[in-house]
């Protein structure tokens, strides 16, 4: 399980999480949303440690405004993530409703206009397997002492995607 810091989080982000018995990170939002965050063990990418980095939404009944608080609640956590680990965090676009790829542009405009890209590196795959798109996506600290690796091992698992090579 990944350590993080709540104290650390909850000094930087607009939402007060708490640590769950399951170890995952929730907040409530001021509308009521209720946003799990967990971190999924995954196989290694480039011999690096691998975490699925997860995002749950318990979904109202009605359509809500957009809550400009979250993103930067989310991206703390992520900070803080790296912060503790040199670990891969790998992206998978929910597809259960058909809007993985408004959330693929979302997370990447949120990743990519907040963070030092001197600091990461980000990997983004695009695949239909079995008539539905699949969208995914790493981010990797630059000074991961295997980065080539991971990008390398990265690149090749989502070539064999595209190409629907198992």
């Amino acid at each position: 399980m990944i350590q993080l810091s709540i104290d650390f989080i909850n000094q930087k982000s607009n939402y007060n999480v708490v640590l769950s018995p399951y170890g995952e990170l929730d907040f409530i939002t001021d509308y009521g949303v209720k946003y799990t965050i967990s971190f999924v063990t995954e196989e290694y990418v480039g011999g690096c440690e691998t975490y699925q980095f997860v995002i749950k939404r318990k979904k109202p009944d009605k359509r809500l405004p957009h809550d400009p608080k979250v993103e930067p609640t989310i991206l703390t956590i992520i900070q803080e993530f790296f912060a503790e680990n040199l670990n891969v965090l790998l992206y998978i676009y929910d597809d259960s409703d058909g809007k993985e790829a408004s959330r693929h542009r979302l997370f990447l405009n949120w990743f990519q206009k907040n963070a030092d890209p001197e600091r990461f590196t980000i990997r983004t795959a695009h695949a239909t397997v079995e008539n539905k798109g699949f969208y995914a996506a790493i981010i990797v600290e630059n000074r991961n002492p295997l980065l080539k690796n991971i990008i390398e091992d990265f690149e090749t698992t989502a070539q064999a995607l595209t190409e629907g090579k198992p």
